[in-house]
């Protein structure tokens, strides 16, 4: 094998050298870098499971906020749509009670009109009679009788209203 250019010796220290390193490289090296490419697939497994579930998780948490969001308008809607309810009572309240007020401030000032008219027509009444009594005192004095004249004074007084009094 020599004219081959190979040499026995080096052959059977290359297969030893080969023994010795796969030997080595088995023990010291191929089960730990076995075992730590197992954990990282673990790992690696691990950790999509634990994606799965954040996203599992997160779907959970939109939906529960969507839900919530949900029930906030609603209760939001709910209170807005009462509110308006009481304003529309306190409205109509108003409205009733200034129609109340009006009516009464009406009967106030119909009944003070009223109270006014008679003042008027009183003193009107009573200038009436004073003038009558003058012109009868004045005018016709000399031409009337005092009987007659005393009637003439009873008759006026009861077209007026008043009570009789002795002129």
């Amino acid at each position: 094998m020599e004219n081959l250019g190979i040499d026995l010796k080096l052959l059977i220290a290359q297969a030893i050298n080969f023994a010795l390193f796969f030997w080595v490289f088995k023990r010291f090296l191929a089960k730990p870098f076995g075992k730590f490419i197992q954990e990282e697939k673990k790992n690696e497994a691990e950790g999509e499971r634990i994606a799965q579930e954040l996203i599992k998780k997160e779907e959970e948490l939109k939906a529960k906020k969507e839900t919530l969001q949900k029930e906030t308008k609603r209760k939001t809607d709910e209170a807005i749509a009462e509110a308006k309810k009481a304003a529309e009572v306190v409205k109509k309240e108003i409205i009733e009670q200034a129609n109340i007020e009006a009516q009464q401030i009406k009967e106030k000032a119909k009944k003070q009109a009223q109270e006014m008219e008679m003042s008027l027509l009183q003193k009107a009444q009573e200038k009436a009679v004073e003038l009558s009594f003058f012109i009868i005192d004045k005018a016709l004095k000399d031409i009337l009788t005092p009987d007659l004249r005393k009637e003439i004074t009873q008759m006026i007084l009861k077209n007026s209203g008043k009570k009789q009094v002795d002129v």
